[in-house]
């Protein structure tokens, strides 16, 4: 026990770690479905652990749709829709047209196949 102390909070962290390592280890990049969040008054991403900077990141309050987008298994608005308030309701726009059978819009002054 580091410390002498059992309620060490680094025992804590070092024993959460030791249970994720192997799991983690075997996603590879895309996270196999763990995500990570953290609130960015308490803290930044220099603060992540290092074994964890691959998962998908999430900073809350600012990312919260991203983070509910992938809890509910949607995929990530591509980098041109990220920014801004219109580009994410022009990603949602695009998402739902694509569910329901019909080809998403083109983009303003992409040329027409013939």
């Amino acid at each position: 026990v580091a410390g002498g102390n059992p309620g060490d909070a680094h025992d804590i962290f070092g024993a959460a770690m030791a249970c994720l390592h192997g799991e983690l280890g075997s996603a590879g990049h895309g996270g196999g479905g763990w995500v990570l969040a953290y609130f960015s008054g308490l803290c930044s991403p220099r603060d992540v652990p290092r074994p964890l900077r691959p998962l998908p990141t999430y900073r809350l309050p600012r990312q919260l749709p991203g983070l509910l987008g992938a809890l509910r298994g949607s995929p990530p608005a591509p980098r041109r829709c990220r920014q801004g308030r219109a580009g994410g309701l022009l990603h949602r726009l695009l998402e739902a047209g694509a569910g329901e059978g019909s080809p998403p819009p083109r983009p303003p002054g992409e040329a027409i196949d013939t």
